[in-house]
């Protein structure tokens, strides 16, 4: 009791009876003695008082302060013997429970593992009893396991059901077309019955409409057969135009021909007349010559006349006479005819007359073929003028009707181009709905990309390209969404809502904050020493800053520094 850790602590001791308060379960776990450590507002006066005064009175009081200093320190002494009783309790408890927890979760664990087992060894079970139950599909789940036969049987389910889905829809629709057809017939059999009662207004109306449509209906055969003639008399013209040209061509060239013909015809004419005209001129000249001979011959054939002899030789002479004026005629004509043909032999005149009456026939076949030819050509030049025009009074009705149609094709053009345009913007507004889709879509993948998957899809592996590729992201987030749903079922929403909150409210505050004014992390509890001061570690705790008090104290040094420049800039 005399050594100086005693005085030491006898003098500690006595202004800190009044400061103990009860501490925390941690505190009390954490409190420890400190080594002797020299100080000196409590050393001098111990040692002053122990060597300066002395009585009987001193003794006693330094006395009773160091058994209530060690009574003191067996208090804390068993206090933290319960309380390193009770820590070591808690330990073993929590260290059974966990054991009990690992023996549970090692058990469960091979129950599941022994599950598994069973079910990987029973595909083969399951793809025999599907066999048995479905034998058609024998050769499609012969060698596939039990989870690819499900997955088939599903399939062929899924055909039927589409089967049986469309055969519902057809039967529907034949029940409503059926259900027409009835109605239908029960209107045709009251319009019968009201028509087989002749003296009604109905009867009346349907004969004058039976009639009209009769009418209309004759009508409109005829003018289909107009129409189908008018077609056969433009097709005809059509083709009658391609050639009509080279026809028209043909005709002047042999118009031209024939006027050349004629003209040369009428000039040959004209020569053979005058040629006519001067043999006959001759003709009578040498008749009248003739006439002076006979009679100069009769006179001395008169004066001669008794004389026979001189009237024998007269007559000698007379025919001699004769003979040579014929010789004569015959020669001069000869002669001109040389002169005319230029030919000087007389077969080759005989030859070129003979040529001429064969041209002669032709030029007359010519101009009878040319003369029909031309009065052909004259009758289809008065048909076509004709046709020329009926085609002018029925062209105007088919370009009236020809103009009601083009109006009727333009209105229908303007309706479907309309209904395109909607069309079009319906199409631009599905697209840009579809792309803010998948866009949204995208980026509500991208914030569930760190759930896990069963399947081990993810929206990195999948191609955009792909037609299927937005409703297989829908069913990846929609599929992330339920794993979201199902582990938030477990948690307290309001609470989580509420901390989000908070935080995001202190985030946008530090947010705020300049770049100076960062956090600075404070120091950890260290483990303390074996003599623990509870004086100096209340001292401490009082020094500990609040989260509140640190963001006032941030928010009045900004205030401080802004004022300062403030007076800063002023100056």
């Amino acid at each position: 009791m005399t050594s100086p850790l005693c005085w030491a602590a006898a003098s500690n001791a006595m202004p800190s009876q009044d400061q103990i308060s009860t501490p925390s379960k941690v505190k009390a776990t954490q409190v420890q003695l400190k080594p002797y450590r020299s100080r000196g507002k409590g050393l001098v006066p111990v040692w002053h008082s122990l060597h300066s005064k002395a009585g009987p009175l001193h003794a006693s009081e330094g006395k009773s302060a160091v058994n209530m200093q060690v009574a003191e320190l067996q208090r804390k002494i068993q206090l933290l013997e319960g309380d390193r009783k009770a820590f070591y309790e808690s330990t073993q408890w929590n260290i059974k429970k966990n054991q009990e927890t690992i023996n549970q979760l090692r058990e469960e664990t091979r129950v599941l593992q022994l599950q598994l087992t069973a079910l990987l060894q029973g595909d083969e079970k399951v793809v025999q009893a599907v066999i048995r139950e479905w034998k058609s599909e024998k050769p499609y789940l012969k060698n596939r396991t039990g989870q690819q036969a499900l997955e088939h049987l599903d399939y062929r389910l899924n055909e039927k059901v589409k089967q049986l889905n469309a055969l519902r829809h057809q039967l529907g629709l034949r029940q409503k077309w059926l259900e027409e057809l009835q109605l239908q017939h029960s209107l045709r059999e009251l319009e019968i019955a009201e028509a087989q009662d002749s003296n009604t207004e109905v009867a009346k109306t349907m004969r004058n409409l039976e009639n009209r449509l009769e009418k209309a209906r004759m009508k409109a055969e005829e003018a289909e057969h107009i129409t189908s003639v008018y077609l056969q008399l433009k097709a005809y013209l059509q083709e009658e135009s391609l050639h009509l040209g080279n026809r028209l061509s043909a005709r002047d060239i042999a118009k031209n021909q024939l006027q050349y013909l004629e003209e040369t015809v009428f000039r040959e004419r004209k020569k053979r007349e005058r040629y006519l005209t001067e043999c006959k001129k001759r003709a009578e000249e040498k008749k009248l010559q003739n006439e002076r001979m006979e009679r100069k011959t009769q006179r001395e054939h008169v004066l001669l006349q008794s004389d026979d002899t001189l009237q024998d030789s007269m007559y000698s002479k007379e025919e001699e006479l004769k003979r040579r004026w014929s010789m004569y005629q015959m020669e001069v004509l000869f002669g001109k005819v040389k002169d005319a043909t230029g030919v000087a032999e007389t077969h080759a005149v005989v030859r070129r007359f003979l040529a001429q009456g064969d041209t002669f026939t032709q030029l007359e076949m010519l101009k009878s073929e040319n003369e029909q030819t031309l009065l052909r050509l004259k009758q289809e030049k008065q048909r076509l003028q004709q046709e020329l025009e009926d085609l002018k009074y029925s062209g105007e009705a088919l370009l009236v009707s020809e103009q009601k149609r083009q109006a009727e094709l333009q209105g229908r053009l303007k309706m479907e181009e309309q209904r395109r345009a909607d069309a079009q913007n319906q199409l631009d507004r599905t697209m840009r709905a579809l792309q803010i889709t998948k866009e949204g879509l995208e980026h509500l993948a991208g914030k569930l990309n760190h759930i896990p998957q069963e399947t081990g899809r993810s929206v990195g592996k999948m191609d955009p390209k792909v037609d299927d590729y937005l409703p297989n992201l829908l069913g990846l987030v929609e599929e992330k969404l339920l794993k979201l749903h199902s582990q938030l079922e477990n948690h307290n929403v309001p609470e989580m809502l509420r901390h989000i909150v908070d935080r995001e409210f202190y985030a946008t505050l530090e947010g705020k904050l300049p770049s100076y004014n960062t956090r600075i992390a404070l120091p950890v509890a260290g483990h303390k020493d074996k003599f623990f001061d509870e004086e100096e570690s209340e001292e401490d705790d009082s020094d500990v800053v609040t989260r509140a008090a640190l963001k006032m104290r941030s928010q009045k040094l900004i205030e401080s520094r802004s004022k300062r420049r403030g007076r800063s800039r002023r100056s």
